[in-house]
C-alpha cells in the first residue's frame, strides 16, 4: 500500500482541490450557457420593428465563483433612439458594473462581520474561486448600501402611519463612542426594539426576542424625535405601552415624553454593577441593597445607600455614593421592575422576562467601529452603522437590489411580452448545463493529474 501511494502521489487534499476547481469551472460554463440561451430567447421574441440587431459584443462579469465572459447581442432601439443590450436590461446589469450582486453582497457582509475592508477583500480571495476585488471597491459598495438604507428609513419616517398593534413594545437603548477622523468624538445612540420573548424551541430554556429590530439615531437632532417617527411608522402606539430600559443617562430618561403611554426602567445590569462597585468593601450593606433591588423596594435601597454614605471614609467613593443616592432619589419608580408597574396598570405580564439585551447589541457595533484602532469619517461611520443594522436583521442581501433601484438601474420594462416570457421559460426549461459543462481534470492525462483523471472518468461514466 505504501508503494502504491508513493507511485500515485495522490492525497485527499489533492482530490479535494482538483474537484473543487472542476466544479467551479463547470458552474462558470453553465452560467455562460444560461446567459447565451437567454440572449437567444430575447432575440427571437423581440419586436423586430423596434429592436434592430446590429451585432455582438463581449462582456465580463465577476461572479461568486470567479469571472465569466459571454457574448450578447446589441440593438438599435428605433422607438427611443438609443443603443441597447436586451440581455443586460432584462437582467438589470448596469453598463459600467462588472461585479455581480452576489459578490457585492458577500463583500459587504464580510466588511460588517470582519474588522476592516482589507480583511473583507482577503476573505473573498480565500475562497479559491478567483474572486478578487479591492478594499476600496468594498468600501464604496458599503457606502452605497448604507445610503440606500438611510434613504428608505427617511422615507418611512416622513409618513409615520404604522398599523401594527401590540400590548407592549420594549425599547432598550445605550450608546457607544466610535473613533473619529479629525472630528470631535460623538456618542452613537442605539435602540433595540422588540415585542417580548418566546422559547427558541420546545423544551428549551433559552429565549429569543420577538420581532427584534435595531435603530441607530442620526448624529444630529434629538435622537428620540427620529426614533419615535421610525417606531410610529410601524406601530399604532395609541394603546401600546412603551417600556424604555437603559442606564441612568439623562437623554434616555427623556424617552417617556415622546409616547402616549410609556415608562422608564433603570437597567438592572447597570444598577447592580454600580451598587456592587461602591459597596464591594461593605458586604452587609451590599447584601441589603441587592435584596432591595430584587424585591423592588426603592425606598429601602435609598435608605441603604444613605446609611452607607454616612459610614464611608474614602472621599472619592463618598462623592460617588452621594451622586448615586441623589440621582436614584429623583426616579424611585424607575428602580421597580417594569412588570410590577405594568401589572398595576392592568396589563397582563405573563410570559414577560427581565430586560437587558442592549448591552450585547452595543458590543457588536462597538467591536466593529471602536475596537480596531480606526478613525471614521462621519459619512463612512453612518453608512457602516446602517449596513450593520440591516445585516443583524438578516435583510442586508436585499439591500443590494435597493441600491440598484436608487441608482435607477431597473430591469427592462418595455420589452415585448413575448420576449420576456421566452427568457423566463428558457431559465426553467431544464438546461443541460451540467452535461455540456466539462471537468478539466478529465482531459489532463493520468500523469499530469497524478491518476485523478482516470478516477473522475470512472465516476462520471458510472
Amino acid at each position: 500500500m505504501d508503494q502504491f501511494r508513493a507511485d500515485e502521489a495522490i492525497s485527499f487534499q489533492d482530490i479535494e482541490a482538483s474537484v473543487w476547481q472542476s466544479v467551479v469551472a463547470t458552474f462558470r460554463d453553465a452560467m455562460v450557457e444560461v446567459l447565451t440561451r437567454l440572449d437567444q430567447a430575447l432575440y427571437q421574441g423581440r419586436d423586430s420593428s423596434r429592436y434592430e440587431l446590429k451585432g455582438m459584443r463581449d462582456r465580463e462579469e465577476l461572479t461568486r465563483v470567479g469571472p465569466i465572459a459571454f457574448r450578447r447581442r446589441y440593438y438599435w432601439d428605433n422607438e427611443e433612439e438609443r443603443w441597447v443590450f436586451l440581455l443586460d436590461e432584462f437582467l438589470g446589469l448596469p453598463k459600467r458594473q462588472r461585479v455581480s450582486e452576489g459578490v457585492r453582497a458577500d463583500a459587504v457582509e464580510a466588511a460588517v462581520a470582519g474588522t476592516s475592508y482589507r480583511g473583507a477583500a482577503a476573505e473573498l480571495e480565500r475562497r479559491g474561486c478567483q474572486v478578487a476585488v479591492s478594499h476600496e471597491a468594498i468600501r464604496q459598495w458599503t457606502l452605497k448600501a448604507g445610503k440606500a438604507i438611510e434613504a428608505e428609513g427617511i422615507r418611512r419616517q416622513q409618513n409615520p402611519a404604522g398599523m401594527r398593534r401590540v400590548p407592549v413594545v420594549f425599547v432598550e437603548t445605550d450608546g457607544f463612542w466610535p473613533g473619529r477622523q479629525r472630528e470631535k468624538r460623538k456618542e452613537v445612540r442605539l435602540f433595540v426594539v422588540h415585542e417580548g420573548w418566546v422559547l427558541r424551541r420546545p423544551g428549551s430554556h433559552e429565549y429569543r426576542l420577538v420581532h427584534r429590530r435595531e435603530f441607530v439615531a442620526p448624529g444630529k437632532g434629538d435622537p428620540w424625535e427620529a426614533f419615535s417617527r421610525w417606531l410610529e411608522s410601524e406601530y399604532d402606539l395609541s394603546e401600546t405601552w412603551v417600556v424604555i430600559n437603559g442606564d441612568r443617562a439623562s437623554w434616555i430618561r427623556q424617552g417617556v415624553e415622546w409616547f402616549p403611554k410609556a415608562l422608564y426602567q433603570v437597567d438592572r445590569f447597570h444598577l447592580k454593577r454600580d451598587v456592587r462597585r461602591l459597596l464591594r468593601e461593605r458586604p452587609v450593606p451590599l447584601k441589603e441593597a441587592e435584596a432591595a433591588i430584587a424585591e423592588n423596594d426603592a425606598q429601602r435601597l435609598l435608605q441603604v445607600l444613605e446609611a452607607a454614605l454616612t459610614q464611608e471614609d474614602d472621599p472619592k467613593r463618598r462623592k460617588e455614593l452621594r451622586a448615586l443616592r441623589a440621582d436614584l432619589g429623583t426616579i424611585p419608580e424607575s428602580i421597580r421592575d417594569y412588570r410590577v408597574r405594568l401589572s398595576e396598570q392592568g396589563v397582563c405580564v405573563t410570559g414577560l422576562c427581565g430586560i437587558g439585551s442592549a448591552e450585547s447589541a452595543v458590543e457588536r457595533y462597538s467591536r466593529r467601529t471602536r475596537k480596531v484602532g480606526r478613525g471614521w469619517s462621519d459619512t463612512g461611520l453612518r453608512a457602516m452603522l446602517h449596513v450593520m443594522t440591516a445585516y443583524f436583521q438578516g435583510v442586508l442581501r436585499g439591500v443590494v437590489e435597493t441600491v440598484e433601484s436608487v441608482l435607477g438601474l431597473e430591469p427592462l420594462k418595455n420589452a415585448p411580452q413575448a420576449a420576456r416570457q421566452a427568457a423566463v421559460e428558457t431559465v426553467g426549461c431544464g438546461l443541460d448545463a451540467v452535461r455540456h459543462g466539462h471537468l478539466p481534470a478529465l482531459q489532463g492525462g493520468r500523469t499530469g493529474t497524478g491518476g485523478l483523471s482516470q478516477l473522475l472518468r470512472s465516476i462520471v461514466n458510472g
